[in-house]
């Protein structure tokens, strides 16, 4: 069974789960185009919390012994998506020049949360996970910069001198008040959460969190409704400050292939509305929903009086994820009564998105207008979408790393053949989405030729919007390609003079995995691939040699890695970005992967 995770990509390890069937309806999902307000629903408000009083717990430095694998929550929560097979071809995939790579290692950067941290986080009450999704925002309040970083389950404070401030990693379920993810004492399990997202909005000086949530049985750690997408607030400029607490009911219990739980929460903002996009998939059997958009009135959200939002349901039929932009600054797009734009690849085919084995050459853009009616009884919105002829792109294989000293897959009975196992690299969903210099920046991973090597696809457009329907044209394109080396999960972080960075993980068969970057601008990218974080080891975690669910090697099993990096421009030029890699410092038993976070200047 192969375990390429789409539908929920976070793979844990606990103690004492044992193997969960889910069911549910088999019927073909209906989708629907870009269109009126699909439906009104409710936000229930869930208290507030001061982020800065949570008690950060810890626990003994010692990693024990956690026998068992949790099940493959992809393999019972959407088994229909099956993994391109990859294949050697030239057709449709393109091959771009190599950039020279270079050891520039960022001096300002610090290593963020790593795996220890994440794991030990809680008084030790967490799983063990793969891949770090890295939700790092940042943002400067009185003329301090701050750096709000959450990967998975765990989430830490900073400032720009790597200042620790909340003394050490805290758990997202103690940021919302849920359970813990596993009570060791009792082996009662708290909702599962996933794939965090943040954003600093410096119009309005607020933070915004959001997070996955599903809920499990306590007993068994069966997946089970509700389910929800969560989002957390600042009152105030302060991140260590009170935050507003909501819930957005992601189960739809009425819909064709649901319950559903809404993956991978997107988020991003315009002057007037904060927007959430998740991936609908079913718990249990079942198609895919496709893409789900949620817009709220910014300011009561921030006020923490929101209660409504407007739904647009099931969107489109050839992609999971429809990414919101964020700006770096005040610079929104308020034409039309308020303009959030989207950006979407072809990652996927109907009628279940089971990942897109071949190339295409196709991006879209989309256009929520009237958004300043959010704040209205009566919102009046309008979505529409523009598909645009591109440059190639294919879902991209498996990458290679530099073999190394191995501890976790040192052991025969996890890893037969001895050798750090390849690199996962997801599909060709739209990464991460910025609309600075009035056009909208993104980048995706593909495929490239000579065979065998995972690169990047970026996209420059200037959107606008005409007579209610928008429209796009392409500004600029490329590709970022090593010689004999991998770079993959990308994000562009641009400021408002049209410059910034595309930050991503390098890694190959003489590189092990590392935090890198290339500079780019409205004329593309631009100079060498920049390492700003040397690799110290191969990837080394469980998920790299066995099948959790059979407890039998799996040759087609590949490290979970990813699944997405994050930069961000802030009002003085300067660049944050933050990336998987593997460093030097202590791990656990079951995971190595480390977290860098660093400034670039343009």
């Amino acid at each position: 069974m192969h375990w390429h995770v789409r539908a929920l990509r976070a793979v844990l390890m606990v103690a004492g789960t044992a193997g969960v069937t889910l069911s549910g309806s088999a019927a073909v999902a209906s989708s629907s185009t870009a269109g009126p307000v699909a439906s009104i629903e409710k936000l229930v408000p869930s208290g507030t919390v001061r982020l800065g009083s949570l008690h950060v717990v810890t626990a003994p430095p010692s990693t024990g012994s956690l026998p068992g694998f949790a099940p493959d929550l992809d393999a019972f929560i959407h088994r229909n998506q099956a993994a391109p097979v990859h294949t050697s071809s030239t057709t449709g995939v393109p091959t771009p020049d190599n950039s020279p790579v270079v050891v520039n290692q960022a001096h300002d950067g610090f290593d963020g949360i790593s795996h220890l941290d994440q794991r030990l986080a809680g008084g030790g009450n967490q799983f063990s996970s793969e891949p770090p999704d890295q939700g790092l925002c940042a943002g400067t309040v009185h003329g301090t910069t701050y750096l709000f970083e959450s990967v998975n389950s765990a989430l830490n404070v900073y400032d720009a001198n790597a200042h620790q401030l909340l003394l050490g990693p805290i758990t997202v379920s103690q940021f919302y008040g849920l359970r813990p993810a596993i009570n060791r004492s009792t082996g009662r399990f708290g909702p599962f959460v996933s794939d965090p997202k943040c954003y600093f909005d410096t119009a309005t000086h607020r933070w915004f969190h959001s997070i996955l949530v599903i809920s499990l049985d306590p007993s068994t750690g069966a997946f089970v409704s509700p389910a929800y997408t969560m989002l957390a607030v600042s009152d105030t400029s302060d991140p260590l400050g009170t935050y507003h607490r909501y819930k957005i009911p992601a189960t739809s219990p009425n819909k064709t292939n649901c319950p559903c739980f809404g993956d991978q929460p997107l988020i991003g903002a315009d002057k007037y509305g904060f927007f959430v996009n998740t991936s609908e998939y079913p718990i249990g059997a079942g198609h895919a929903n496709f893409a789900q958009i949620y817009a709220i009135d910014k300011l009561a959200l921030e006020a923490g009086t929101a209660t409504t939002l407007v739904h647009f349901s099931n969107l489109g039929t050839d992609t999971a994820s429809i990414q919101p932009a964020t700006s770096p600054d005040r610079h929104f797009a308020t034409g039309n009564g308020g303009t959030e734009y989207f950006m979407a690849g072809f990652d996927c085919i109907p009628p279940d998105c089971a990942v897109r084995p071949t190339p295409d050459s196709r991006v879209t853009v989309w256009a929520l207008t009237n958004t300043s009616s959010l704040d209205t009884t009566t919102p009046a919105l309008s979505l529409t979408s523009k598909t645009l002829g591109s440059e190639s792109y294919m879902s991209p294989p498996a990458q290679a790393q530099r073999q190394g000293t191995l501890v976790f897959g040192a052991d025969p009975t996890e890893n037969p053949d001895g050798k750090a196992s390849l690199v996962d690299t997801n599909d060709t969903r739209m990464n991460q989405v910025v609309y600075a210099d009035g056009k909208l920046w993104s980048a995706i991973n593909t495929e490239v030729n000579p065979g065998g090597r995972t690169g990047i696809a970026y996209f420059i457009l200037d959107p606008s919007v005409t007579h209610g329907s928008v429209d796009a044209t392409i500004a600029n394109q490329g590709y970022i390609a090593a010689s004999n080396a991998n770079v993959s999960f990308p994000s562009v972080g641009v400021n408002q003079a049209g410059l910034g960075v595309v930050a991503f993980s390098l890694m190959g068969p003489t590189i092990y995995p590392s935090a890198a970057y290339q500079l780019i601008g409205t004329g593309g990218t631009s100079g060498p691939i920049n390492v700003a974080r040397v690799g110290f080891r191969p990837e080394d975690g469980f998920t790299c040699y066995e099948n959790p669910v059979t407890g039998l090697p799996d040759p087609a099993s590949t490290c979970r890695w990813g699944d997405y990096s994050a930069s961000f421009a802030l009002p003085d030029g300067s660049v944050w970005s933050a990336a998987e890699y593997i460093g030097d410092g202590p791990r656990t038993t079951f995971a190595n992967w480390n977290t860098f976070v660093w400034p670039i200047v343009r």
